[in-house]
């Protein structure tokens, strides 16, 4: 009897130290429902995106940095459901789509193309690690038949409201949306307005 509590007693034991545990899954998270644009623009035309990010963010991983640091790093247990390439081209496809229609690629319409590039999208801590921001920067440009009809640069950052994986992400969301809102807006300002 004393065998059979004993060898009870040493597989709770044993069971307890973690042998044959599986890791817990990371936490997942994507750049939720579009948010409301910022002003009502006038409808375009169709427009070809072309869509292209840094080689840094085809990772699932949540990037995050102190202030301007040359070492990137990745929350453990915090991942992306998609890479951020692929996140912010659907946010970009969504709210441009508002104005006319993004096709994938030309097919001879002879649309102007809008070329964007996904240069950053990370956190950014200050030195002293009490405040971060979400950090996202584009690079636009817009040809039409190999003409260049403008470039632009757009970068955003919005505060983050906790400084934890949860906050990078809410403050990433938000500059995200405001980008593709100054996106937007230029499009507006270089092309005409679609007639009728």
């Amino acid at each position: 009897m004393n065998k059979i509590c004993l060898a009870a007693v040493l597989a709770l034991a044993l069971s307890g130290c973690g042998v044959g545990r599986v890791a817990p899954q990371a936490s997942l998270f994507d750049l939720g429902p579009e948010a409301p644009a910022a002003v009502q623009l006038p409808s375009r035309s169709a427009i070809v995106l072309a869509y292209s990010a840094a080689a840094a963010l085809g990772d699932t991983g949540v990037i995050w940095r102190v202030g301007d640091s040359t070492t990137p790093k990745a929350y453990a247990g915090f991942r992306w459901t998609e890479p951020p390439s692929s996140l912010v081209r659907q946010r970009l496809q969504e709210r441009l789509s508002r104005e006319g229609a993004v096709l994938a690629d030309s097919a001879g319409t002879g649309a102007p193309q809008l070329r964007v590039t996904l240069m950053r999208f990370e956190q950014v801590f200050a030195p002293d690690g009490a405040s971060s921001q979400g950090q996202v920067v584009l690079q636009a440009v817009l040809l039409q038949d190999g003409k260049l009809l403008g470039q632009r640069r757009f970068a955003r950052q919005a505060a983050a409201p906790t400084q934890d994986a949860a906050g990078g992400v809410a403050a990433l969301r938000q500059a995200t949306d405001a980008a593709a809102d100054d996106l937007a807006a230029w499009l507006a300002s270089v092309l005409p307005p679609r007639a009728g």
